[in-house]
């Protein structure tokens, strides 16, 4: 059965085009269904605006479209872009707020309080209080679910790392959690 991306694809060529011209109804269906995976994803690495992430991941995407070896390199392109994004804004928000400017603080956006529910808001909070790269590797692992190879591949760590990360970030996740309660 052929599928709308099937279309697109063409074997890398030695003038090294990537595996097809942007098709519109690939990108779309591409963009249906991953852009609130990818929106997720970033709300749960701790970006205070994760649609404009996942916004901002498909622009890339789409630039680099003609350069990628394969279809299935895609989806891997695009975590990887959301987590270095999530990543990038991080930093960015610790730097302005090292600077404190009195404000009211922002009201909690309707996302926000539609994607996390109490148990949410505690376990969000449990994972604000890890270091950075035991969040992703949590996130990805248990959220995404992907394989230990494939956490390695979009962070760009060894697999022997990811192991240890995520051995680490369990112990720290349940000695954090409020009140001793077991998950």
């Amino acid at each position: 059965m052929s599928t709308a991306t099937d279309s697109t694809r063409e074997p890398r060529t030695a003038s090294g085009a990537g595996f097809g011209a942007v098709s519109g109804s690939a990108f779309e269906a591409l963009f249906d269904e991953s852009f609130e995976a990818m929106k997720r994803l970033a709300y749960l690495l701790g970006a205070d605006d994760p649609e404009n992430i996942a916004q901002e991941a498909f622009v890339r995407l789409h630039a680099r479209w003609r350069s990628l070896a394969s279809a299935d390199a895609v989806l891997p392109y695009l975590r990887r872009t959301v987590v270095n994004l999530s990543r990038s804004r991080l930093r960015h928000l610790r730097v302005v707020r090292r600077a404190p400017v009195e404000r009211r603080p922002d009201a909690e956006s309707a996302e926000s309080a539609a994607l996390a529910g109490q148990d949410h808001d505690r376990l969000r909070e449990v994972l604000a209080t890890l270091p950075q790269r035991q969040r992703q590797v949590l996130v990805l692992r248990y959220w995404l679910d992907l394989d230990q190879r494939e956490i390695a591949g979009t962070l760009g760590i060894a697999v022997g790392t990811v192991k240890a990360t995520t051995s680490h970030a369990l112990a720290n996740l349940r000695k954090a959690w409020p009140d001793g309660e077991e998950r």
